[in-house]
């Protein structure tokens, strides 16, 4: 069974320590992980068929920064038990799941670069990785789950399901205590985890059906298409009256339905899809940030530096391309690099 990951940076290869264990059709790995003056995790790795679960645990007395070497696609259920856990980009976007938070995503990203921090120096955390087939097979017999999912199933775009995230439920913490304190062994522990995972599955999903209320499959594509639109048209939007009367509905029914599908205002998906846009502008350009804000719908530049420190935590002068993209950057205009990035975020 071949593991979704493998530690690339240094400072976490030099320091750590792995045992592996063979059970009947399981395969578990202790590693363990201690730097001085920077703290100590135990990780503890689950793989089955299709699937793995990482439970991380231990003292952080500094930032934890860690680059994995992606080995194959995947779903990931993630739950911030202690801490927090930030990436640059993962599923394309900047990504944060805080204390006591869940999330659902997926990416194909060779490399994923993550930024865990203690909660008083404490941390601990829990996933369950699933690849795509496996994740696609759970969902598909349930008509509820499948209007939840249908714009991800079949799909290789990532995705980040509920930015920023939902509260960890009593019922999940326990399974997830659980899973970590299981005490059987062999074909009885395969067994067990199997079922844990899955009752934590099905209460992954009705939380989600929770937190997010059912709309028709009309109103569903209806603003899957005004998202679509926004997608194209985030640098100079129309006002919410006009959005509304552009697709057959009211500015009261668009607010709320698009609420209710992704989780944001429409201002607020605006403003994500602005400074998404100028941060890779910046990374992957030569242009001037002035130009950069004007092009993604800033008209004041104060304001540009400030929402897009509040959002990435660096100004944007010190966002800038990485040195080999200096060819590609100079080679191609503005304009063409706004067409090559008019995509959708994928955040449902």
């Amino acid at each position: 069974m071949k593991p979704f990951f493998q530690f690339r940076s240094a400072e976490l290869i030099e320091n750590c320590h792995t045992d592996v264990q063979l059970q009947s059709g399981l395969v578990q790995a202790a590693t363990t992980w201690q730097r001085a003056a920077s703290g100590n995790l135990a990780f503890t790795d689950y793989l089955l068929p299709g699937l793995q679960m990482t439970y991380m645990a231990g003292q952080l007395d500094q930032t934890l920064r860690a680059e994995l070497a992606v080995e194959r696609p995947w779903v990931a259920l993630y739950y911030q038990l202690q801490g927090d856990m930030t990436s640059r980009r993962c599923a394309r976007r900047p990504l944060h799941v805080g204390v006591g938070h869940q999330n659902v995503m997926s990416d194909e990203a060779p490399v994923n670069t993550y930024t865990f921090r203690g909660q008083q120096a404490r941390f601990s955390s829990f996933c369950l990785h699933l690849t795509p087939t496996l994740f696609t097979d759970m969902i598909a017999n349930n008509v509820e789950w499948m209007s939840g999912h249908e714009k991800h199933l079949g799909r290789s775009a990532p995705f980040v399901m509920l930015p920023p995230g939902a509260a960890i439920s009593a019922t999940q913490r326990t399974l997830i205590q659980q899973i970590v304190q299981c005490p059987y062994t062999g074909a009885l522990k395969k067994t067990f985890l199997e079922a844990r995972v899955l009752d934590l599955f099905l209460e992954q999903q009705a939380e989600l059906g929770r937190r997010v209320p059912s709309l028709t499959p009309r109103e569903r594509d209806l603003f899957y298409h005004i998202r679509a639109f926004l997608d194209q048209h985030y640098a100079d939007p129309p006002s919410l009256l006009e959005l509304a009367r552009m697709f057959g509905t009211n500015d009261f029914k668009l607010k709320k339905g698009f609420r209710q599908l992704f989780n944001t205002t429409v201002f607020g998906y605006i403003a994500e899809q602005r400074l998404r846009v100028a941060e890779q502008l910046l990374t992957l350009t030569d242009h001037p940030i002035q130009e950069v804000a004007e092009a993604v719908g800033f008209t004041n530049p104060a304001h540009f530096t400030t929402a897009f420190r509040r959002k990435f935590g660096l100004t944007p002068s010190q966002v800038r391309r990485v040195p080999q993209a200096r060819h590609h950057a100079e080679a191609m205009p503005l304009e063409k690099w706004l067409t090559r990035m008019e995509q959708p975020m994928c955040v449902e």
